[in-house]
């Protein structure tokens, strides 16, 4: 009954579950990563996008996999022949854990071969895929966006700020000349940010909107 890595470490704990076995009404179920699936799948991401492993912790207990149905917590079972479950147990033990096992089997006189029981799942079965509801797929759609969209558009300056720095230009003899070629102007800025180690990318589209905004009426820059 016991996963592999609970049952070599002794951790001989089970959920207690009760109630009736029934089979779902569809294959597709949609309900929350509660239990130890959202490990699973975790380490499934990781191992398809080629990333480290999730480091391990507090989710290293394997209780099996849990479904959750109108605020209802159900445990998944697999219903197979006590033989079958044994091997499929012994296969994911050390091989001296199981060579021993086996033994005791053999040596007990209980006949469990062709007895069929449930058995809880400590592994998503083979043929598990997961859907990725519409609504999720637009979440990340307008977090990429989102970002995209704010990365391209170009800060604001307050009007005050704008007047400062159109002043300090005009009055400025190396970029006064250029003050209505602000595009010019921005190899000039790039230049003296290097020269005191500022990094930031510069935007043309900015010292243009900061000019004409900071400029008296008499002197607006052309569009």
């Amino acid at each position: 009954m016991l996963e592999s890595n609970s049952f070599t470490n002794g951790r001989n704990l089970i959920l207690s579950t009760k109630g009736k076995y029934f089979y779902p009404s569809q294959r597709v179920i949609d309900t929350d990563l509660s239990s130890y699936e959202y490990v699973l799948v975790q380490r499934l991401l990781a191992l398809s996008l080629g990333i480290p492993l999730p480091v391990k912790g507090a989710n290293d207990d394997n209780y099996g996999i849990t479904l959750i149905f109108g605020g209802e917590t159900f445990q998944l079972f697999e219903k197979t022949n006590w033989a079958s479950r044994i091997q499929h147990q012994l296969k994911r033990l050390p091989q001296a854990n199981a060579i021993d096992i086996t033994g005791k089997i053999k040596n007990s006189k209980i006949q469990i071969n062709n007895r069929t029981g449930y058995f809880p799942l400590h592994s998503l079965p083979a043929d598990a895929c997961f859907v990725i509801r519409h609504s999720e797929l637009e979440k990340l759609i307008e977090i990429y966006c989102g970002n995209k969209e704010k990365s391209l558009t170009s800060p604001r300056i307050s009007t005050p700020l704008s007047r400062l720095f159109w002043l300090a230009c005009k009055h400025n003899q190396a970029i006064s000349p250029l003050i209505r070629q602000p595009y010019k102007l921005l190899s000039i800025f790039e230049q003296w940010a290097s020269d005191d180690g500022i990094t930031d990318r510069l935007s043309g589209d900015t010292l243009k909107n900061a000019l004409e905004r900071g400029s008296p009426p008499s002197a607006s820059l052309p569009h």
